[in-house]
């Protein structure tokens, strides 16, 4: 009996230091529904650990783990009742997508509607029409407008520039007034849209219609939630500043290895990507002045801008300074040429300063902008819309972009 009782501590010792781990979410103060937060933190613990196990035992790697942890989730879901729209998967120019129509539409093969193009999230590397279907599916309900969703190639599997390489044929595909017309969509009336790694591609592709002669029609409106546009400084006050985060996913430099299927060094987050003259030339765009004041209470001006990089790391990260990655690295006169523009952040978010910089910087530069800011929810939370996992927050933010884009196109 008194062999057993030390070993019976150990374990209760075990679960009660694995329960606390799995409860506990830092920098939490003021965020509402923590109750539902901590078991949606908790999950992606779990999946970020049988990741590392199943990558550490030579099965698969950690990253395939985490994209297909979305269809175990997807089959939590009810089963739908679609009475007000038509849901197809097609291929636009052989790149598959899901298109939302208003059902009412199959006896009037002659009314254009407005459309929203739709690049999902997921780090470059994760995210699937079917993991933001809830997203795009409300956002048809809500507006009454058509919504495609890109089924884009992902990394690995498909680097750098697959993926943006594919939304930007379906863009140009549906801005041909001719081909919108076969979708019942008003080629001049077209809004594009993502959130992070999605919305990194809208505001890429949005600086390539402008700025190029690639089609008579460009997207009317563009709509940017917490997007990333820029690879150039990770030492910004909202890289360096403790905040909520949910996903728990690689080691840093993880995200860019497998995006540009180049070895990416972890010193990436200490801007060792960027040499002395790089950081000289790409400063001008990434200006900490237009970050509001209150985040720069502790980190006040640049930090590393005296430090040379690493040789190796500059060389593979040479690409993520390209415009076609940073959006936010070009000259004012460009962004003026951009369309309307929607802009919405969040507090506990890695990427809330870089919004805030290019939403001034389109402001300073005459583009019609409204951004919004929303406290107090993180990174990732507008796909919460349904199940157990569901937040409040995630409506309020949907029905402000709705009513943006009703109002807008």
């Amino acid at each position: 009996m008194a062999g057993k009782l030390p070993r019976l501590a150990i374990i209760l010792g075990s679960f009660v230091t694995l329960i606390a781990y799995l409860y506990h979410v830092p920098n939490s103060e003021g965020v509402p529904q923590m109750d539902r937060i901590r078991i949606i933190s908790a999950s992606m613990k779990i999946i970020n650990f049988v990741g590392l196990v199943s990558e550490t035992l030579g099965f698969a790697p950690a990253w395939y783990i985490q994209r297909n942890s979305g269809l175990v989730l997807k089959k939590l879901r009810k089963p739908e009742v679609n009475t007000n729209l038509e849901i197809k998967d097609i291929l636009i120019e052989d790149v598959p997508a899901r298109i939302y129509s208003p059902s009412n539409l199959n006896n009037d093969k002659t009314k254009l509607l407005p459309a929203i193009i739709y690049y999902h999230g997921g780090a470059f590397y994760m995210g699937s029409v079917d993991t933001h279907h809830p997203l795009t599916r409300r956002l048809a309900l809500k507006t009454g407008f058509i919504v495609i969703s890109v089924e884009y190639r992902l990394a690995p599997e498909h680097p750098f520039p697959a993926g943006i390489d594919d939304c930007m044929k379906v863009t140009k595909y549906l801005l041909d007034s001719n081909n919108a017309k076969k979708y019942n969509i008003d080629a001049k009336r077209i809004a594009i849209s993502g959130d992070s790694a999605g919305g990194n591609f809208a505001a890429i592709i949005a600086q390539e219609f402008v700025s190029k002669s690639i089609s008579k029609n460009i997207p009317r409106l563009q709509v940017l939630i917490y997007p990333v546009v820029q690879f150039f400084d990770f030492m910004i006050p909202s890289y360096l500043t403790p905040a909520l985060h949910i996903f728990h996913f690689g080691r840093p430099g993880q995200v860019f290895q497998l995006y540009l299927n180049k070895t990416i060094s972890d010193d990436i987050l200490v801007n060792n990507h960027t040499n002395l003259q790089q950081k000289k030339k790409y400063r001008q765009y990434v200006d900490w002045s237009l970050i509001p004041a209150k985040y720069r209470q502790i980190y006040k001006q640049p930090i590393t801008d005296a430090i040379d990089g690493n040789n190796e790391l500059i060389q593979n990260s040479e690409q993520l300074l390209d415009r076609k990655l940073s959006p936010l690295l070009v000259d004012n006169k460009e962004l003026a040429k951009l369309p309307t523009t929607y802009i919405l952040t969040v507090d506990h978010d890695r990427l809330r300063d870089e919004g805030f910089i290019y939403a001034e910087r389109l402001k300073a530069s005459g583009v019609k902008i409204v951004h919004h800011h929303f406290e107090h929810t993180f990174h990732g939370s507008l796909t919460f819309l349904e199940g157990i996992f569901e937040l409040d927050i995630a409506h309020v933010m949907l029905d402000d972009i709705v009513k943006y884009v009703k109002d807008n196109l």
